[in-house]
This record gives C-alpha cells, sequence and structure tokens, in this order.
C-alpha cells in the first residue's frame, strides 16, 4: 500500500515569499555593490569591509533574531528582518558615499535571518516525513530571488536610465524599488498572519525526534555519542558552505572583472545562471534525499563545492571555469538544505531545533 502524497500547508506561501523578498535585494546587491562602490572611488580594501561587515552583523544577529523568533513567533520575527531589509535599501539608496553603502550593507547583515527563521518555521509547521521538502521550497525561494534580483536590477536600471534619469542614480532608484517590495510582502504577510490560525506539526507529533532515526537513545535514555557530535559537526558544515557562498559571490564579483574581464553583463548573468541551477537542485532534492539520504546528500554537497571552487580559482578557460562555479554553487545548494534538515533531525525539541 502506497499513502497518497501530502501537500505542503498555505501556511508556507507567506514564509517563502518573504525568503524571496529578502533574497531578491540581496540578489541586487551582490551582482550590484561591487562595481558600484568601485565607481564612488572605493578601494578593493574598502568593497571587502563591506562584506565583511554584512558577513559579521549577520553571524552575530541571526542567532539573536532565530531566539527571538522562539518568544515572539517565526512571523513577526520574519516581518522585523523585511522591515530592517527595507530601511538598509533606503540608506544605501540615499547616501551616495561608500560609507554610507558600508552602513546599509551592515544594517542588511543585522536583520538577514529570513532564511534561518523560515527554516526553524518550517521545522515548526511540517511532520518529519515533509521536512526535506519544506526546507528544499524554502532554499529554492531564497535562490530565486537570486536569480530575479539581478534581472531586476539590470532591467529597472535600463527602464530609468531611458526615462532619463541620471546613470549615477539608477541603481540608487532600483534599491528604493525593492524598499517598496520588501513593505509590500510585509504587509501582505501581515494580514495573511490575521486571518490564518498558526499550528506546529512539529508539537502535534511530539516534540523529540521519533524513531525514524532523527535522534538515538540507548537504554539509559542518555544521547549516543554521534548525536553529542552532530550539532559541532553540522555547524562547522554550515560555516564552511557560508564562507565558500560569500567566497562566490561577493568576492567572485571582484575576482571575475579582474582576472576574466567581466563586465556587470556577464557577472550578473553568472550570479543567475548559478541562483537558477540552484532553484532547479532544490526541485529534486527531495528525491535525492529520498535516495541516498541526508548523511550522503550532505556529503555530495559538500565534494562538490570543494571539487568546483578549487577548480575555478585554477582553470580560466571558458567554458570550464564557469562550469566549476555552477558546480560549486549546485553543490552549495545541496550541502545547505542538508545540513539544514539533519539540524532538525539530530534536534531535540523546538528551540533547539532553531538554535
Amino acid at each position: 500500500f502506497s499513502p497518497a502524497p501530502r501537500q505542503l500547508p498555505r501556511e508556507l506561501g507567506p514564509i517563502t515569499l518573504g525568503v524571496f523578498s529578502q533574497m531578491l535585494g540581496e540578489g541586487i546587491a551582490l551582482s550590484s555593490l561591487a562595481l558600484y562602490l568601485t565607481r564612488l572611488g572605493a578601494t578593493p580594501v574598502t568593497v571587502g569591509l563591506a562584506i565583511s561587515c554584512f558577513s559579521v552583523a549577520q553571524m552575530t544577529c541571526a542567532p539573536l533574531l532565530v531566539g527571538l523568533s522562539n518568544r515572539l513567533g517565526r512571523p513577526p520575527v520574519l516581518r522585523i528582518c523585511l522591515a530592517g531589509a527595507a530601511a538598509s535599501s533606503l540608506l544605501i539608496a540615499f547616501s551616495g558615499s561608500a560609507a554610507g553603502v558600508i552602513a546599509g550593507r551592515t544594517l542588511a547583515g543585522v536583520f538577514a535571518a529570513c532564511v534561518p527563521v523560515a527554516q526553524a518555521g518550517v521545522t515548526d509547521v511540517l511532520p518529519k516525513d515533509l521536512t526535506a521538502l519544506g526546507l528544499s521550497r524554502v532554499s529554492a525561494a531564497a535562490q530565486l530571488g537570486v536569480v530575479v534580483g539581478p534581472a531586476a536590477s539590470a532591467l529597472l536600471q535600463e527602464g530609468f536610465a531611458a526615462a532619463g534619469l541620471h546613470p549615477d542614480k539608477c541603481l540608487p532608484a532600483v534599491f528604493v524599488m525593492n524598499a517598496v517590495f520588501s513593505v509590500g510582502v510585509l504587509i501582505t504577510m501581515a494580514l495573511f498572519d490575521q486571518q490564518t490560525p498558526h499550528k506546529s506539526a512539529a508539537s502535534q507529533e511530539g516534540e523529540g525526534p521519533s524513531s525514524d532515526g532523527s535522534v538515538a537513545l540507548n537504554e539509559k535514555g542518555t544521547e549516543t555519542g554521534t548525536l553529542r557530535l552532530a550539532q559541532p559537526i553540522l555547524r562547522t558544515i554550515t560555516v564552511v558552505v557560508g564562507w565558500t557562498a560569500i567566497l562566490s559571490n561577493s568576492i567572485y564579483g571582484l575576482f571575475a572583472p579582474r582576472f576574466l574581464g567581466f563586465a556587470q553583463p556577464q557577472l550578473s548573468a553568472t550570479y543567475s545562471a548559478a541562483a537558477a541551477l540552484m532553484v532547479a537542485t532544490q526541485m529534486v532534492f527531495p528525491r535525492l534525499v529520498a535516495r541516498i539520504g541526508e548523511h550522503r546528500a550532505c556529503t555530495l554537497g559538500i565534494l562538490s563545492v570543494g571539487t568546483g571552487i578549487g577548480g575555478l580559482s585554477l582553470v580560466r578557460i571558458q567554458p570550464f571555469h564557469s562550469l566549476l562555479y555552477l558546480l560549486n554553487r549546485a553543490g552549495a545548494a545541496v550541502a545547505d538544505t542538508a545540513t539544514a534538515a539533519l539540524v532538525a533531525r539530530s534536534s531535540k525539541g523546538r528551540e533547539a531545533r532553531s538554535r
């Protein structure tokens, strides 16, 4: 007997919409700000500082925001993140200086927690047999934002230029439009939240992971050695994959123009192609997990990331360089989502999963 396929609940819609909105802004920033800062007279050190400020702020504040979502709920914190993203876009748009852009990126990093909060929300509302599918949808929404961001930025800048706006004002105008979109999504999420009662499928099924292997207990009820090691290992994987994402996006925005001669159109096309591949990867991720399991999927992703990022730094001949870049990003998509699924399986209870 084969049970009928289960549908994802409608509560997942606003979660993925919020993730898409924030990552749309990140797609615009990652594809445009390196060259924009250079036009403002910034040195490579200043560009690196802008990247580092975002990453440090995100690393510091994301755990705090996820912890806050344990008390306030996931939807309110998602809206806080979107409000912060909108404020950071406006700060970048109206600053007109490298220092203002750095301040805006730092503010963006402070509130860049939509993805981890959304992942925690998915594990709250979905039963364990749908967790991998739900997490893959969150990751797909994030990567779709990165796909649409560069393309939307390019089209809007062309439109603003055709309307007679000064070229130096076109990108700031794009950030203003992104802020308006974020506020619109924020309002939509608030209205949906008022109309929808939230319930936790995870709590309905029991807080602790079940006999499917998510948490192994010995006869005395103590955690096994494997479980005690799971969280440090998964955190290390997350740090490594996150660092490769920075190298593959922000740092690559400096590498490709200098060593490959990429201009903004080629750079945006590369980012969009990689993000489109990551979206496609997330669509097949649940089937991959069903076939080989989260552990092997995570291993496959890490090996692909290492091969891709190591190879593209050494090989500059096309199309091999671009293929290695795409391998790296597809591997990151698999490793990141598999890690999130393993965190959910190796954690006992709602707060442990979100941490």
